[in-house]
């Protein structure tokens, strides 16, 4: 307990120095324009000559916080940088169409940023510059298509798409792939680098940035659709690139990739060491209790009809029912999933399942605060809003009853094991649900984006299996796991989820 506590507190430390170093060298104000919140980042010393100015775009479910540290690299390089929330991301409670539908409301708020940038006092007009992550990649890439009065931009993670009608834009654009991202976005990229320019070729440079024909595509290492967003080499990439095309003198600072998200995970690990303490200083250690093992087979069969369930009531749901586009759907799948196999190992193995009983409800309501505390805290300083917006205020208790379900499940058909054998069971029925989700969008059941999110679904579950080992291994009543589950689970999947 000694050395857990010299741990919490040496990442406490960590975190600390991390959130002071974090925009470090730049000045960031918020404002709202047209209804889309905007942060606007400067230089701390902003020259006395009119600066370049960039707007950075968010990718699907993302949010003007998962860029932030793109703002901070380019203020630091001399640019004045506008981060939008597009409609239903982030704090921006307009909904976001759905498919096509959607661009016109995505270049509405682009006109509004890019507009904004026009009036701000120190800005040159004439040089700005677009960049975006995926969903947002599209967007610039349409808008700078449209508008040759964009000096330059930055495609990050294009998916398929428009090419625009004129070969001569967008002017000056970069594209930057990660290099274990799907097929689809490095096709998409060659389509865009050749578009008009069959002589371009990936890596190599063409063109002159003074006359706005200029093109490259890098391949990002190591890196995919999501940590592309936090790898050096995409920043400085980007920053060379737009030095050149706007014709930026100043020095770049330091590189502030991953500057937040090391400070969340440093705090995050804090909180996540930290429920050892408080669970055994809170709930006495547990005696091993008999253990009247339920058959495979039975555990088996009964996650089996939960994945069938789940399935079939995702497929029969009327399209757009859900205001969250992804977390309602992500929660209504756990929430079949958590009934169907629950109720069905209560009929299959009726005699030795018996729950404890739940006792300690001040106790426990310390712990699930605590939960809150560790998800929003850190999540909501590195990557997304902490405080849900619009109408996910309501339905995020709704999604975290949904994942509860399925964790609530989970205990249930771990009900008469003990120790190592618990963990197991648990971490097959859960990882099932996980794969079940994957698989349903990959099918279509699901949205076709829940597979860019496995990955972090993936992570989230593997800190519920943790900490639900820790709980039950202590006095703590057999829910409480599952209400832990639900809030780590579910807070993060509704706070990213777009309004549709």
């Amino acid at each position: 307990m000694r050395l857990l506590y010299v741990v919490i507190v040496l990442l406490l430390v960590g975190a600390g120095f991390g959130v002071a170093q974090v925009d470090s060298g730049v000045a960031r104000t918020s404002t709202v324009v047209d209804g889309v919140p905007v942060d606007l980042v400067r230089p701390a010393e902003p020259s006395a000559e009119q600066a370049p100015a960039v707007v950075v775009t968010h990718g699907y479910a993302g949010s003007r916080r998962l860029m932030a540290d793109w703002a901070t690299t380019l203020a630091r390089a001399g640019f004045v940088v506008a981060l939008p929330d597009f409609a239903g991301h982030g704090a921006n409670r307009t909904p976001l169409p759905e498919g096509s539908a959607s661009r016109p409301r995505l270049a509405a708020d682009l006109t509004a940023t890019v507009e904004l940038l026009h009036r701000t006092p120190g800005v040159d007009p004439a040089r700005i510059g677009l960049v975006g992550h995926s969903m947002g990649a599209g967007a610039v890439h349409r808008f700078a298509s449209e508008h040759p009065e964009i000096a330059a931009t930055v495609a990050i993670s294009l998916p398929g798409g428009d090419t625009g009608q004129d070969p001569a834009l967008p002017k000056n654009l970069l594209l930057l792939t990660g290099r274990y991202e799907f097929p689809a976005f490095h096709r998409a990229a060659e389509q865009a680098l050749s578009a008009g320019r069959p002589e371009a070729t990936w890596g190599s440079p063409t063109g002159d940035p003074a006359l706005g024909s200029a093109r490259q595509g890098v391949t990002v290492a190591g890196t995919e659709h999501i940590t592309i967003l936090f790898a050096p080499q995409a920043h400085a990439e980007t920053v060379r690139w737009l030095q050149a095309s706007l014709h930026n003198t100043a020095t770049p600072g330091a590189n502030a990739a991953g500057e937040r998200v090391l400070a969340a995970a440093l705090l995050l690990g804090a909180f996540a060491i930290g429920l050892v303490p408080l669970a055994r200083k809170l709930f006495p250690p547990a005696p091993p209790a008999a253990e009247r093992h339920a058959a495979v087979p039975r555990i088996a069969g009964a996650v089996a009809a939960g994945g069938v369930l789940a399935l079939a009531g995702s497929a029969l749901a009327p399209a757009g029912w859900s205001p969250p586009a992804v977390g309602g759907e992500v929660g209504l799948f756990l929430a079949l999933f958590g009934l169907g196999s629950g109720l069905t190992f209560a009929l299959l193995a009726r005699a030795a399942v018996r729950p404890g009983p739940g006792d300690s409800p001040w106790r426990s309501l310390a712990v699930t605060c605590y939960a809150v505390l560790a998800v929003a805290v850190p999540i909501g300083f590195g990557l997304a809003e902490p405080v849900p917006h619009g109408s996910r205020w309501w339905w995020t208790p709704l999604v975290v009853v949904g994942c509860g379900i399925t964790c609530a499940a989970a205990e249930f058909l771990t009900c008469g094991q003990n120790g190592r054998r618990r963990d197991a069971v648990r971490a097959a029925v859960l990882l099932t649900a996980l794969l079940g989700i994957a698989a349903a969008a990959v099918v279509g059941v699901l949205p076709g984006f829940v597979v860019l999110i496995t990955p972090l679904l993936g992570a989230l579950l593997l800190w519920h299996l943790a900490w639900a080992a820790v709980l039950t291994r202590t006095g703590a009543p057999w829910w409480l796991p599952a209400v832990v589950g639900g809030v780590l689970l579910g807070w993060p999947l509704a706070a990213v989820s777009p309004l549709g």
